[in-house]
């Protein structure tokens, strides 16, 4: 009966280390959320907005709830870019965060909910939030680590975290290069 108890634990044991390393490997996205949320205390601002430089008429946005450490991000087309440009160019970056998430048609949209603002985690650690997606305003994944309740197998949802995790690395990176810009001129 001992055996079979420490047998019992050190696999407990063994299987919680795995699940806590897969957690963490792999994410693109950790290094520039860092980045995003830093800069922002640092500058004192809770939003910011920009054009994506690769797509006409695609922005992305950022709003980080510090007293939750959401950092929840938002790439989308604009129906009239230069109505969304004047509102950037004016620091109405909540303004245009709120813009992108109102539209009616939510084709093209990505929304990320970095839910401890520290980069989309595959699985989340013990006792703490889940991070999710959602493509087009319907398609959503939650990264919980319950590919079955999705209607996903192991792999799918592998690839799918691995896609929005590159996806959303990206969108910070346009919004890092953006602060940058903020912390030079002042």
């Amino acid at each position: 009966m001992k055996r079979f108890i420490v047998a019992f634990l050190v696999a407990f044991v063994l299987a919680f280390a795995y699940i806590s390393l897969r957690a963490e490997e792999g994410s693109q996205s950790a290094a520039p959320a860092a980045a995003v949320t830093s800069l922002l205390v640092q500058l004192k601002m809770d939003t910011i907005a920009a054009r994506d430089p690769d797509e006409p008429g695609r922005y992305v946005a950022a709003f980080y709830v510090p007293d939750s450490q959401q950092l929840l991000v938002v790439s989308a087309p604009y129906s009239v870019p230069a109505a969304l440009d004047r509102v950037i160019g004016a620091g109405n970056y909540l303004e245009a965060y709120m813009n992108l998430q109102a539209v009616k048609d939510h084709r093209g949209h990505f929304f990320v909910v970095d839910s401890l603002a520290d980069g989309l985690k595959r699985v989340p650690q013990v006792d703490q939030p889940f991070d999710s997606t959602t493509i087009d305003g319907a398609v959503m994944v939650m990264f919980d680590g319950k590919w079955d309740a999705q209607k996903l197998n192991e792999a799918g949802y592998n690839a799918m975290f691995a896609k929005d995790d590159a996806r959303y690395a990206r969108m910070l990176t346009i919004l890092v290069n953006e602060l940058r810009k903020k912390t030079t001129v002042q």
